[in-house]
């Protein structure tokens, strides 16, 4: 299944995630916040809720979420890179809240609908009009894919590439391919970082019956599709990113920095892991993906 099919099945959860940020109070998520948001928001809680009478174990998932995006965000600032593209961006705020530096160029890619849908929202008032015409926000229509990411490389200036939320809806041979589309730029830009999210199957709560009945409502009310769960281990992970010829990989866990990185709600325990991958133009990429990590 290509990743267009795949993203077409998950506006749902990009205005989930979207109402998330408002919720968490980020900066600029209010731009994005509206009442169709809202209603998703509020019906996959309820689902959620519903599924933690039967599984206690089940994470809060608004609270992952709010801890992934802000772990993102840390590792992004602390980079000093100013140059980011972020792969199925959806309605993340991120964008506009960077390029409030005007050093910062931003470039976020994702279907059409999203992208039509997104500037929509941005249309509504006098601020997001003002962030709609910053000259270092760039909204790009396209599929991950199959779109050429190069023209929105500099030559020599370092690229942090963001995939939030994305890579647990691929299979193991289309993240394989994506792991080396990402790591090619870096001959361009002279070194990239990749940070993505993706949880092990070995780590992820057993849902038992009565929780895949209730994943299975939770995704017709979002309009959601269900995690390959083909990943399963880190180091069938890691495994893969090096074969796509990145140098060096680490993996972070949201439990682990909560407090060293002044997360938001820092109690709230969440087992998010997100993959940093650094590459850079000294070594020559794979002409060919390499083995499936699966």
């Amino acid at each position: 299944m290509t990743v267009t099919a795949q993203a077409g099945d998950l506006s749902g959860t990009a205005l989930y995630t979207s109402q998330v940020w408002a919720w968490g109070e980020l900066s600029h998520a209010h731009l994005f916040a509206s009442p169709e948001a809202k209603r998703v928001f509020d019906t996959t809680n309820a689902v959620l809720a519903a599924a933690r009478v039967f599984h206690r174990k089940l994470p809060p998932l608004r609270h992952a979420l709010l801890h992934r995006h802000a772990m993102i965000d840390h590792l992004m600032h602390t980079s000093g890179y100013r140059h980011v593209i972020e792969l199925a961006a959806g309605f993340s705020r991120r964008g506009a809240a960077a390029t409030s530096d005007p050093r910062v160029r931003y470039t976020e890619l994702d279907l059409p609908p999203i992208v039509e849908r997104k500037r929509d929202l941005l249309q509504r008032t006098d601020e997001g009009r003002a962030v709609l015409a910053r000259p270092g926000l760039r909204l790009v229509e396209g599929d991950v894919e199959t779109v050429a990411l190069e023209p929105f490389v500099h030559s020599g200036e370092p690229v942090f590439v963001i995939a939030e939320g994305l890579l647990m809806y691929l299979t193991a041979d289309a993240r394989r391919r994506l792991f080396t589309k990402v790591r090619q730029l870096a001959a361009i830009a002279g070194g990239l970082r990749f940070v993505f999210d993706l949880t092990p199957t070995c780590e992820e709560p057993e849902p038992g019956l009565v929780g895949r009945a209730l994943e299975a409502a939770m995704k017709r009310s979002t309009g959601g599709r269900g995690c390959e769960r083909d990943a399963p281990t880190r180091e069938t992970i890691m495994t893969a990113l090096a074969e796509a010829g990145f140098d060096s990989v680490e993996a972070l866990v949201s439990s682990d920095l909560a407090h060293l990185w002044n997360l938001p709600q820092p109690h709230r325990r969440t087992h998010v892991v997100l993959f940093v991958a650094q590459a850079s133009s000294r070594t020559t990429p794979p002409s060919s993906p390499g083995r499936d990590e699966g």
